[in-house]
């Protein structure tokens, strides 16, 4: 899709821990190191547009324990996803399914259903820290690693050698990570289109996350920065995205 490049491709940071409770409270723990699917509030929508006017708007359904079973536009859905202990069964608008393992409440691999593409995942302790992907249809293999600092991810890199270096506001706490999870390339994950919308909904499968809110992401000499409009439990509502000093894309996100 990346229509959502941040959604911002023609639509962790990170990373995180499961355990099937759901919690909709803003009172409940943030799961900066995970525990649960669904801590403090739920992502419910996200809508892309610019200064004039709006482009579409992904809205993400959840059942009664709070785990997502659908996410994208209300008369299209691009993913569907069935739950059990141990694994996620992801398929997406064309049926094609990916399945998502899990174990000690992380995800350690996500194998597509076509054994074309084989994703899996090392941690250092609860940080993610590569995902390795191996592509049948060329035999080869790509190393994305993942470069932390200050409960920060501040550099990835993809298995082509793309890199992208990351700052973050110092003074802005990161309630549940968005626009850094495509930013930082992280979306590449899941081997399905539109797999990054499972990591919006449930950051805290992957382990721990960006403790601040994203600032800016330098790649291939060009910056793109972020800021924020938050609501009163410190969650974006709205996040604008500028690319040499002109407003590229406007984020409108809704919670519950």
């Amino acid at each position: 899709m990346k229509q959502f490049k941040f959604l911002a491709m023609a639509l962790l940071a990170m990373v995180m821990s499961v355990g099937f409770v759901a919690c909709s409270s803003d009172d409940d723990d943030d799961n900066n190191g995970g525990g649960s699917v669904t801590s403090g509030k739920k992502l419910m929508s996200i809508t892309e547009g610019d200064e004039n006017e709006t482009f579409y708007t992904i809205t993400f359904d959840y059942n009664s324990n709070g785990q997502l079973i659908k996410a994208g536009e209300t008369d299209n859905p691009y993913i569907s996803l069935d739950w059990t202990s141990n694994s996620i069964i992801l398929k997406d608008n064309e049926e094609s399914s990916v399945n998502i393992t899990l174990k000690d409440n992380k995800v350690t691999a996500a194998n597509s259903a076509d054994n074309s593409s084989d994703i899996s995942f090392k941690y250092s302790g609860n940080s993610l820290t590569n995902f390795i992907e191996y592509d049948s249809k060329v035999s080869a293999e790509y190393n994305h690693k993942i470069t932390w600092e200050n409960g920060n991810i501040t550099k990835t890199e993809d298995g082509e050698g793309n890199i992208n270096v990351a700052t973050y506001y110092e003074d802005k706490v990161n309630k549940h990570p968005t626009i850094d999870i495509t930013a930082l390339n992280l979306d590449d994950a899941i081997p399905a289109e539109y797999g990054e919308l499972l990591y919006l909904a449930h950051p805290s499968l992957f382990g721990s996350y960006n403790k601040n809110l994203l600032k800016s992401v330098t790649s291939k000499g060009e910056t793109v920065n972020y800021s924020y409009e938050l609501d009163k439990d410190g969650y974006p509502t709205k996040i604008t995205e500028t690319v040499d000093n002109h407003t590229n894309t406007i984020y409108t996100l809704t919670w519950k």
